[in-house]
């Protein structure tokens, strides 16, 4: 991509404040869906633009997908939440799990997507313990 073919956002705008916005749902596949349709929905009114919808939809997916697979290989039976707020020039999504050790750490690949979707990843200790908490952050 040449220079000329970068986007420009000279005139970028603060993001409606909006949330927090906390989901707490049982480690199952098929909520999943209804987490990205909830960040997507807040991420929307809070002026996030289209381009960048598709990426919170896919990193939000991926974020909750490795939620429950920990939760479900470490039979972690507390809720996984997710969190989703905007403010400023941010939209921050935070997704935990009460997996601790025993949740497994093979979504390597998810955490690579995830890194390509967001302005910035972080993974660090949730309510269970270590890579319990993902931190997704769009920045405008």
């Amino acid at each position: 991509m040449s220079a000329s073919d970068e986007p420009v956002l000279a005139h970028a705008q603060p993001l409606h404040s909006t949330g927090p916005v906390l989901l707490r749902f049982t480690a199952l596949p098929e909520h999943v869906r209804t987490a990205r349709l909830v960040a997507m929905a807040v991420a929307r009114r809070a002026g996030l633009g289209d381009g960048a919808l598709e990426g919170v939809r896919l990193a939000v997916g991926e974020a909750c997908g490795r939620a429950v697979q920990r939760s479900e290989s470490a039979g972690a039976t507390e809720l996984v939440e997710v969190e989703v707020s905007a403010g400023g020039r941010s939209l921050v999504i935070e997704v935990r799990d009460g997996a601790g050790d025993d949740g497994i750490e093979t979504e390597d690949v998810a955490l690579l997507l995830m890194a390509g979707l967001a302005d910035d990843v972080a993974v660090t200790a949730g309510p269970g313990g270590p890579g319990g908490r993902t931190r997704l952050t769009w920045r405008v």
